[in-house]
């Protein structure tokens, strides 16, 4: 297990509502057919065009700030991913199988995506890319991630584990 991140733990005392699974259906997979890949490209392409990136420190003063509702539509690759995360929870997707990841870029850099288990693999939406890819088929370093059951629990990845292969879905 992997302590989450503080800014997170943070962020879920302000929005509690964001920070439960609600009950668990009997699959938490999330089966792509072409409505779903459809679903899945609407919502990373909407989000990405809605949120203009700006980094906490340059927007809030601070670093590591979660925030659900970026104020003035600027914010960091966390603020993508809860807003992806949400929109799929109103959209219907089971709350287990959205999970936030944090990566290591290539340029060595920290990074939040959102991670969607389906019955194609373990796929990846993210701020940086329209294209909605198979976490094996990305160039990060995975470090942690939320667990399905909770959360605010999160396991770490060893250090090449984990990746699944899947199905490129492409947006934008």
């Amino acid at each position: 297990m992997a302590l989450p991140p503080a800014g997170f733990v943070g962020f879920c005392m302000h929005s509690p509502d964001a920070c439960v699974n609600h009950a668990a259906p009997p699959a938490t997979k999330v089966v792509v057919d072409d409505r779903m890949a459809a679903t899945l490209v609407a919502v990373n392409d909407r989000v990405n065009d809605a949120i203009v990136y700006e980094s906490d420190v340059e927007h809030y003063g601070a670093a590591n700030q979660w925030t659900l509702h970026p104020q003035g539509g600027r914010g960091d690759c966390k603020d993508y991913a809860l807003a992806k995360r949400e929109a799929l929870r109103a959209a219907g997707l089971p709350d287990q199988a959205l999970r936030i990841a944090i990566v290591r870029t290539p340029q060595d850099e920290l990074h939040a995506v959102l991670t969607v288990d389906t019955d194609k693999g373990v796929l990846v939406m993210d701020s940086l890319t329209p294209e909605i890819r198979p976490w094996s088929n990305t160039s990060y370093r995975w470090l942690e991630r939320q667990t399905a059951e909770n959360p605010l629990k999160w396991v770490s990845f060893a250090a090449n584990g984990g990746a699944n292969e899947g199905t490129i879905l492409a947006g934008n």
